[in-house]
């Protein structure tokens, strides 16, 4: 079964890729996708074992700095390209960043507790800044913030509260969903594919004159993907866990990105994000083989 899980990213890009047609009609079930991967994982989530710190408000604040002064900067560029890279810099760390992050000697506890956190203050982040730049904007901040919160809040808060509650007045049900422990991984898997079909169909719809724009948002993709984890090492190296500041603003929550840049932006926008699954899904098997090969030198 490790082998097969293995296999899911390249299996789910080789899908979206060749039968990006048929999976992109089913891009309206992806955040019905998204809450359930979010549950399951906070089905598992114990909130007596969080303890906020220092280390994670430095991220925080990071990663926000990050997306909205790169916005600005690309901005007087290319819009589509300064959107794609900021929804990318914003979205919150990706449910499968603690598991790779304990692979390679992090504290999970760490992940858990900075997963939690950017997850809930992205979710009144993101809704902001898409009034201030989206489709929305002509409607004035306050009306056009409701509309983005509407839709964004319980993608990634209510999954949480619904986690707790169960955990609280039905454990036993709890008990029995977390003995399919892989099924997230499975519903992302999913997920990623029909995200990764929607973004080829999207990109094949373009005229050619958008070929150079898409060129660029790749390099964009792969420059950001260098920068964030390289700044989270950085600041982790400073707070004594490297791998932890990597992975936390480095692993990002993809499908979520391509799925409010598709929603909430230029849909070409969520181009950035596609890249970036590639990228960041490289350098952690990269971590995870040069991991590998000093356990066997030892």
């Amino acid at each position: 079964m490790q082998h097969i899980r293995n296999l899911m990213l390249p299996i789910a890009v080789v899908l979206g890729l060749f039968f990006h047609d048929f999976f992109a009609q089913l891009a309206f079930i992806v955040p019905y996708l998204i809450f359930c991967t979010l549950f399951l994982t906070y089905c598992n989530l114990k909130i007596n074992e969080l303890k906020f710190s220092k280390f994670h408000l430095t991220l925080l604040l990071f990663q926000i700095i990050t997306g909205i002064v790169l916005y600005f900067i690309l901005v007087q560029c290319s819009g589509i390209v300064a959107q794609g890279v900021m929804i990318s810099a914003l979205a919150p760390t990706a449910t499968a960043a603690v598991v790779v992050a304990n692979m390679l000697g992090a504290s999970i506890a760490t992940m858990t507790t900075y997963t939690m956190l950017c997850n809930l203050t992205m979710a009144i982040v993101c809704p902001i800044f898409f009034t201030i730049i989206g489709s929305h904007s002509e409607l004035g901040l306050l009306p056009a913030m409701g509309i983005v919160f509407v839709k964004v809040f319980p993608l990634l808060v209510l999954p949480l509260i619904i986690g707790v509650l169960f955990q609280k007045f039905l454990p036993k049900l709890t008990k029995q969903i977390l003995k399919h422990k892989y099924t997230s991984f499975y519903l992302w898997s999913i997920s990623l594919t029909i995200a990764i079909g929607s973004a080829i169909n999207y990109i094949i719809l373009q005229q050619e004159s958008q070929h150079k724009v898409i060129i660029q948002m790749s390099i964009a993709a792969l420059l950001l993907c260098v920068w964030q984890f390289g700044v989270g090492r950085l600041i982790g190296k400073k707070y004594g866990d490297i791998v932890s500041g990597g992975q936390s603003v480095g692993q990002k929550n993809t499908i979520l990105a391509i799925w409010m840049a598709q929603t909430f932006l230029n849909p070409l926008a969520s181009i950035v994000p596609a890249m970036y699954i590639i990228w960041q899904n490289l350098f952690n098997s990269y971590q995870l083989w040069q991991k590998s090969r000093k356990e066997l030198q030892k």
